[in-house]
């Protein structure tokens, strides 16, 4: 059950990042249908945020006051691509956005110990993220993958070793 929310997560998850990283413009071409209001980056951040919580909330047992420094972190680093804040500058850094985006998520799999499953999460998520932009150059290819991602990796949370 927990790998097939993750999957309908990941689906809404990859419509958050990209929904979140459009212009009006390409908004209302693509997805007229789409509330305009929603069209901002803070409906990613907050987007992928709160559907990682609800999974981990379903499926991830650990006291619920680990959940905020986890999703404080998790917003955080879902702000920014730290392509000014990790040498060389103005070079993507898809690969830390995956890093920072798992590591977060350590706030809870270390306390409720699947720190294994985590560090796993956290490899493919910053492997995938870079190769996945090097790879594709298309924003829509790009920002569907990366949010998808974030999700679609939640079932390593699962790991017990």
């Amino acid at each position: 059950m927990g790998i097939f929310i993750a999957i309908v997560f990941s689906v809404l998850s990859a419509f958050c990042y990209r929904v979140g990283g459009m212009s009006k413009e390409q908004a209302e071409k693509y997805f007229p249908w789409f509330p305009q209001v929603l069209v901002r980056s803070w409906f990613r951040d907050a987007g992928c945020v709160i559907l990682t919580l609800i999974w981990t909330l379903l499926f991830v047992k650990v006291a619920w006051y680990w959940y905020i420094p986890a999703a404080g972190a998790m917003y955080g680093a879902m702000t920014t691509y730290w392509d000014d804040k990790i040498p060389p500058k103005n070079v993507d850094k898809f690969w830390a956005h995956g890093l920072f985006i798992g590591l977060a998520w350590m706030f809870i799999a270390i306390p409720a110990g699947v720190w294994v499953g985590g560090l796993i999460r956290l490899a493919i998520m910053a492997t995938f993220m870079g190769v996945w932009c090097y790879i594709f150059s298309n924003d829509f290819v790009e920002e569907f993958g990366r949010g998808a991602i974030i999700t679609a990796t939640l079932p390593f949370l699962l790991v017990n070793i």
